[in-house]
């Protein structure tokens, strides 16, 4: 069966993680996908290495062919805008001014080609500084929100490459009325208020945001042997979840009684439920909570251990790719399912100019390297 973008060429400008993961998720759609390297390559492949091999930049470039162009030529942009004239969309996250330097700018390269989607990654916007993950975590607030801490994944990275497929897929879409391509921009900034776009909204009556938010129901607890997530934050729940755990009694006592009298004791709440599950192992609360059909979670004991969860491997978001050099891969597939046209989870990640010669028809700046 046809993957939904079946017959879609994508030209891949992007390097290290937010842009590749988007270029990515677009080749398990189906899109042909031709990632563009200088003749050194991404520099991820450069970040791990197993026999010669980078295991992150594997995760995020599978599925797709790989030509090395050096756009510092007039040949290897020669060969660029060749590969564009055919094409369907660019994607690249140069910093400002990287692209037209490179010959591949939007206004130059939908010149060319009047139906090409050209969509770019930036930092703070196509005018904005250079910037990564970190920074952005660091300037938004979520590094203040998170007790001072850098979140252990790189959040905006991961978030603003689905901003980049939803706005590239309504570019394409949107083709089909008009004939014409158009440019597509965004940025971390952008991913930022889409990570918080929950938070992000202010008006004069002085209330503080989530003023009934009950917390001591929405946090982990260690147990006799482990931990557990509560995930009661809705108040319909609040009755059910204290009940389950066996501290109905409390909504009896004035400090929990109601919703604001709840919210108003979060804290002397959260110490009473915390020496509670601190006395039985979890399994029990977990029979317990999901007997009650409320929302709960295991805490894992090791990180980022999703390509073991059971749920996980049920509905086929763990899959297993043949590298020629590392072997048998387990990794993510794509994170959502079609009923006729199913996604692709992607073969190998291309060696370094593996395709050019296949793709180009000659070898164009090629370069040795990882």
């Amino acid at each position: 069966m046809s993957a939904p973008l079946e017959g879609v060429r994508v030209i891949d400008l992007t390097h290290h993680l937010g842009g590749p993961l988007a270029t990515m998720a677009l080749a398990q759609l189906g899109a042909d996908v031709v990632k563009v390297e200088p003749p050194e390559g991404d520099q991820w492949r450069a970040v791990d290495d197993v026999r010669g091999e980078s295991r992150v930049f594997h995760a995020v470039n599978r599925g797709k062919r790989g030509v090395v162009l050096d756009l510092g030529t007039e040949e290897g942009r020669a060969a660029l805008h060749r590969l564009v004239d055919g094409a369907d969309v660019l994607v690249h996250s140069f910093a400002p001014g990287v692209a037209e330097r490179l010959g591949a700018g939007a206004a130059e390269l939908t010149g060319r080609n009047p139906r090409l989607v050209h969509c770019s990654l930036s930092a703070f916007g196509p005018g904005g500084r250079r910037g990564t993950d970190v920074a952005l975590q660091s300037e938004s607030g979520l590094v203040a929100a998170n007790g001072g801490r850098v979140m252990p994944v790189p959040a905006h990275d991961t978030v603003a490459p689905w901003i980049m497929v939803s706005g590239i897929l309504a570019a394409l879409l949107e083709r089909e009325r008009s004939g014409r391509g158009q440019v597509v921009e965004t940025s971390l900034l952008e991913a930022s208020a889409a990570l918080a776009a929950h938070r992000l909204i202010e008006e004069d009556s002085g209330e503080p945001l989530f003023n009934r938010f009950v917390g001591a129901l929405y946090r982990t607890y260690r147990t006799a042997d482990g931990a557990v997530a509560l995930a009661c934050y809705a108040p319909r729940l609040h009755a059910r979840a204290l009940t389950a755990l066996g501290l109905g009694h409390l909504l009896d006592d004035p400090r929990f009684a109601d919703l604001p009298s709840r919210a108003r004791h979060s804290d002397e709440l959260a110490v009473l439920i915390g020496e509670r599950l601190a006395a039985e192992p979890s399994a029990n609360w977990l029979t317990a909570l999901d007997a009650a059909g409320l929302p709960h979670g295991e805490v894992a004991d090791r990180p980022f251990s999703l390509l073991d969860h059971p749920d996980a491997a049920a509905i086929g978001l763990v899959v297993e790719v043949d590298d020629p050099t590392l072997g048998r891969e387990r990794a993510t597939g794509p994170p959502l399912r079609f009923s006729r046209t199913p996604p692709r989870p992607g073969g190998p990640a291309p060696r370094l100019g593996e395709h050019t010669a296949e793709v180009v028809g000659v070898s164009v700046g090629a370069g040795g390297g990882r």
